[in-house]
């Protein structure tokens, strides 16, 4: 983990200024990342269905192409969720749409989701929405035994990573939860989505059989989940991450201090959309992707505090708690120390108190 050398922080409106001339879509840009990402996807999918039979390892080495590609298909319906990729919104709600279908997304259901995860990032009293659960050290105490269990478990790599990650794009987004529950407009994103869904798998399997449809998709799918939900931790969950509560609560802050610069080879940055520009993309989400790596360069009172490189950025997945007092986070390991440390002057103070 890298940070830069001090400078002054911009005042939020200054800051959203400064990102103001590149949140313009553009028609050019938007046919070539859609086009050149959907050709990508295409081509690898059916080399994988042409070489199954002949080489299974092949077809499994060929599918890292295809999800890098879906990845990207998905970040690129997250740009339409913020109206940001094509320049008009019915524009962006058809691609979008698209895109939703393509990565068993529902599109309008998951935007509302997301939109709230902008509006509370870094809040304290606003998680929940569009983020991987996180507890503070208090939280994590003060809950009985049951739920600390369960948060371990949740917050185990291979579980978070391998299991929780295409189970929520495969199971959870087939149903409308929370408060769209109780929206008609919420079960009709799902449900349409759902429809369509059917229809496209189906067609593969319709036309190339069960079994090789599933060789080819089940790794994609799955392993672009994996990497979708990396991206939303990682962004966010580093050690001298942002989270306050209150007031105290700054959205400008929770941009530039709360959400990384994840500094990626230029093929990793590719498959994701450029999303690891993180904090340009929170400062104002209207930026569109093919912009925000000219937006970061070339402002550098917008470049935030902290940088990830791919290596470094792996050791975060042991962390899991927010110690609000040293304002970080943490891993269990590091609390287990912890409260052995607390122990001997806890029985320091009993003694002087019997005295």
């Amino acid at each position: 983990m890298t940070t830069p050398m001090s400078r002054s922080k911009p005042s939020a409106a200054s800051a959203f200024r400064l990102t103001r001339p590149y949140a313009e879509a553009s028609y050019a840009s938007a046919a070539w990342q859609l086009g050149s990402t959907l050709a990508v996807y295409a081509v690898t999918i059916g080399l994988m269905f042409a070489v199954r039979e002949s080489s299974l390892l092949l077809c499994l080495g060929l599918s890292i192409v295809a999800a890098a590609a879906y990845l990207r298909l998905f970040m690129i319906g997250h740009d339409c969720s913020h109206g940001s990729f094509m320049p008009r919104r019915w524009q962006n709600e058809v691609v979008g749409n698209v895109m939703g279908l393509l990565t068993n997304t529902p599109f309008d259901y998951w935007a509302r989701q997301h939109h709230l995860h902008h509006q509370g990032n870094g809040n304290l009293d606003k998680r929940g929405d569009g983020d991987v659960q996180m507890m503070t050290v208090e939280e994590y105490r003060d809950a009985p035994w049951i739920a600390r269990a369960a948060y371990r478990i949740y917050r185990n790599p291979f579980f978070l990573f391998g299991i929780a990650a295409p189970l929520h794009f495969l199971v959870l987004q087939r149903v409308a939860l929370g408060r769209q529950g109780r929206t008609l407009s919420g079960w009709a994103s799902v449900l349409g989505t759902n429809l369509g869904i059917a229809l496209y798998y189906g067609a593969f399997i319709h036309f190339l059989g069960l079994e090789a449809s599933l060789w080819v998709l089940t790794p994609v799918v799955l392993l672009s989940a994996s990497m979708a939900v990396w991206l939303f931790y990682v962004q966010h969950q580093y050690e001298g991450t942002y989270f306050q509560r209150g007031p105290a609560w700054s959205y400008q802050a929770a941009a530039l201090e709360g959400c990384s610069f994840y500094d990626l080879p230029g093929i990793l940055h590719w498959a994701s959309a450029n999303i690891g520009y993180h904090h340009i993309h929170h400062l104002n989400p209207k930026v569109p992707s093919y912009r925000l790596p000219r937006c970061h360069f070339e402002n550098a009172t917008l470049q935030p505090g902290t940088s990830l490189g791919l290596a470094e950025s792996l050791g975060t997945a042991r962390l899991a708690l927010w110690q609000e007092d040293a304002g970080r986070l943490i891993s269990f390991a590091d609390l287990a120390a912890r409260t052995r440390d607390e122990a001997p002057n806890q029985d320091a103070v009993a003694e002087r108190c019997d005295a």
